[in-house]
């Protein structure tokens, strides 16, 4: 991505979230979820994701209760507040972002992304990136509802697609936390779009392992365009364990990830531990 763009990851730092209401109880498995849900909040999450977390653990003979699992939410902190100046800084960031796609995609490339995975979606990626630029403090605010989530109970983090990657780099700033297995779904960290941007590159060329982090476990499917092919071994080293499953005309929604039985496995091997 762009020069302007590059820098997306590393200069999130949104105000403190005092206002947010919303305490999830400590629990074992926490899930972590991806773009578009400006709308929604944390308990319609958890209803939605539930049976098929469930699901991928019928698999393996294992059962969950809801209080075994939290939601960090972070959606409506991208939410725009038509009363406020929003609109007008939004749309000057929003060409800004745009600019740094053409000169990397081309208009052609852009076209047919759009053509592909629908030009509201599309409109909706450009939002959200643009409001990552235009709002500093983001991640202080989004670390914030993560904190809430996480505790001593907490074994397993589950991240769908831009979700994997505020788990990830969540995780690499709280090396305290007892978190040991990180399962991400339909991730982009490991893309030339999103890796360069993170600032976590070691020595060796490779992505920082969150220190305390015993198990990484990648799940893909095979058509998923979000992750377009990049193994996460590639950047994060052969530490992190990969699966592909197949989730059928649905290949970048996270409940068929959810319900697969690869998912279901890891999470059931992190619960074991």
């Amino acid at each position: 991505m762009g020069a302007r763009v590059a820098r997306t990851w590393r200069t999130w730092a949104w105000p403190a979230d005092p206002t947010c209401r919303y305490r999830a109880r400590m629990a074992r498995i926490v899930l972590v979820h991806g773009a578009f849900h400006e709308l929604g909040g944390p308990h319609a999450l958890l209803a939605r994701w539930l049976p098929p977390l469930r699901d991928g653990l019928w698999h393996h003979g294992v059962e969950i209760g809801e209080r075994d699992v939290g939601v960090c939410f972070y959606g409506d902190l991208f939410r725009v507040d038509p009363a406020s100046d929003d609109p007008v800084r939004l749309a000057a960031a929003r060409e800004e972002v745009r600019e740094a796609l053409l000169a990397v995609a081309g208009e052609g490339t852009l076209q047919a992304l759009g053509d592909v995975i629908a030009r509201n979606t599309l409109e909706r990626t450009i939002d959200m990136l643009a409001i990552i630029r235009q709002r500093p403090g983001l991640d202080a605010a989004v670390r914030s509802r993560f904190a809430r989530v996480v505790g001593p109970e907490t074994r397993v983090v589950i991240g769908h697609s831009l979700g994997s990657v505020v788990a990830y780099l969540a995780l690499v700033r709280h090396p305290e936390w007892a978190v040991r297995s990180l399962i991400t779904l339909g991730s982009p960290l490991p893309t030339e779009s999103v890796f360069p941007t993170l600032g976590v590159t070691g020595p060796d060329g490779l992505g920082t392992w969150p220190e305390g982090l015993e198990h990484w476990v990648d799940i893909a499917a095979a058509d998923d365009p979000v992750v377009a092919g990049a193994r996460m071994s590639d950047r994060f080293g052969p530490r992190v364990q990969e699966r592909i499953v197949d989730n059928g005309h649905r290949p970048h929604d996270p409940e068929p990830y959810l319900s697969a039985a690869a998912t279901g496995a890891a999470v059931a091997a992190a619960l074991a531990d």
